[in-house]
């Protein structure tokens, strides 16, 4: 019998957003994010610098005989590329009648969402968000505070993971420094229709 046709308990702290027992973990440093960041100067410092890494993904999927499901835990480091706030790659789903849902444990920031006719939305993140992203819509989060921002993803393995056209186009809008503070600017890189 498939091992996953049974309970199976993983451990979340949170504190450190660490999840256990066996869980993969997949880093993304600056060099993996390189066509996404817009100052292109900044991403070729940072990569000579030391190349950090800018969140990392913890995951464990769940394929039993009669599910799919997952979950991830995203791990956003503090800090900027330039003046744009460290983020998750983005992505769409390749299957395009699959949903996600989110939910903030520690950390602020936004969660950016887009459709492929150019729809936008910047939701504020605080601790305790749940956010549910309907399926077609792109989603990036972006980390704007001085500390880890972390969050759960659950959805299904089959929904897969498109990255082409957030390389190719980018989100509509940047989150920015400006005077200290986040704000969202227009994509100056971005690629009109």
């Amino acid at each position: 019998m498939n091992p996953y046709d049974y309970p199976l308990s993983l451990k979340l702290d949170f504190s450190t957003g660490a999840l256990e027992p066996g869980v993969h973990v997949t880093p993304r440093r600056v060099s993996d994010l390189a066509l996404m960041f817009h100052d292109k100067e900044a991403v070729a410092a940072a990569i000579a610098q030391r190349d950090p890494v800018v969140y990392e993904i913890l995951s464990q999927g769940f394929p039993g005989s009669r599910t799919d499901a997952a979950i991830a835990i995203s791990r956003i480091y503090p800090g900027r590329v330039g003046d744009e706030y460290h983020f998750t790659k983005g992505h769409f789903h390749e299957r395009d009648d699959q949903a996600e849902v989110y939910f903030c444990l520690k950390g602020e920031g936004y969660l950016l969402l887009e459709r492929a006719d150019g729809e936008f939305r910047a939701e504020p993140w605080q601790p305790g968000t749940i956010s549910h992203i309907p399926p077609a819509w792109g989603h990036r989060v972006v980390n704007t505070g001085r500390d880890l921002l972390f969050f759960i993803g659950i959805y299904h393995l089959s929904a897969g993971h498109s990255y082409k056209q957030v390389e190719e186009r980018g989100f509509a809008q940047l989150v920015v420094e400006r005077d200290g503070r986040p704000i969202l600017i227009p994509n100056p890189r971005r690629i009109p229709r």
